[in-house]
């Protein structure tokens, strides 16, 4: 029975919004009908691709994997394991990027490790007369940014290119996004088997000192800004002073820091402008 299989799963998980998704996704059944129809019958086979993906969440493997795909900024993204699993935190770049430009402006927009392209697509879903450039090194991942290009309908207007960082890039944006690796690569064998075992090591591990790609890019940055561009740059939680540094360094005299909604540092807000 429904209801039945559903506590079960939710035992076992200790998790009731993951019983709930697995349910969803393996039957024709909605979270309404787990309450309004606890006796619906669950065939074999469900039952069978059921308690498989509750092994594999046992196992240590997200839904976002074992489905294939994330909800980000509300567009659903497809995703493998060339491809970061995009995290909620990572939404601040769009919210700031709608405060600083007009809707309808027709920005020039560039994404440094586009992975599944969920941050320039959004951007882009979000200001129609927009363009983007995703750039990424891995091939695997430019693949997949491009499929979800085309299935939200903005292919036209988004180039995606496999390269390292800026090394391939010409011309000025208004906008430059990214969220790059900075995890400390003595930091990544620790870090949770979700993401240790599932998260490409080329969208985590950000050197030595996790600011390795901060350090490549931000000097060249100027380069690429048009006058009065922004660029946002995700950050780990305890970076704020070393990336805020690199910026003033790299003569962004206009740059600020933007707090996701656990209280944490997230976002690098710096200007093509100097003071």
């Amino acid at each position: 029975m429904l209801k039945e299989l559903y506590q079960k799963i939710t035992k076992i998980l200790e998790s009731d919004i993951d019983a709930r998704i697995i349910i969803e996704e393996r039957t024709d059944y909605s979270w309404s009908d787990i309450i309004s129809k606890p006796d619906s019958i669950i065939t074999d086979k469900q039952r069978r691709n059921i308690m498989s993906d509750v092994e594999q969440r046992v196992a240590g493997k997200p839904l976002s994997r074992i489905y294939g795909k994330r909800e980000f900024w509300g567009l659903e993204f497809i995703i493998d394991e060339n491809t970061l699993d995009p995290r909620p935190d990572t939404e601040l770049i769009i919210e700031l990027a709608l405060k600083h430009f007009p809707k309808y402006r027709a920005i020039k927009i560039l994404d440094l490790g586009t992975g599944s392209g969920c941050i320039l697509i959004s951007l882009l879903s979000e200001f129609p007369n927009a363009t983007g450039y995703g750039v990424d090194l891995s091939f695997g991942a430019v693949k997949y940014a491009s499929i979800n290009a085309k299935n939200h309908n903005i292919d036209s207007r988004i180039s995606f290119i496999c390269s390292s960082w800026l090394d391939s890039i010409s011309g000025k944006f208004d906008l430059i996004v990214s969220n790059p690796p900075y995890i400390k690569n003595q930091i990544v064998p620790t870090l949770s088997k979700e993401v240790r075992n599932h998260d490409p090591i080329l969208s985590l591990d950000g050197g030595k000192d996790g600011l390795t790609p901060y350090k490549i890019i931000f000097p060249k940055l100027k380069n690429f800004l048009n006058e009065g561009g922004k660029a946002l740059f995700e950050i780990g939680y305890d970076q704020e002073k070393d990336v805020m540094r690199l910026a003033e360094e790299s003569r962004f005299m206009q740059r600020s820091v933007h707090i996701d909604l656990s209280g944490n540092p997230r976002v690098v807000d710096i200007s093509s402008g100097d003071k």
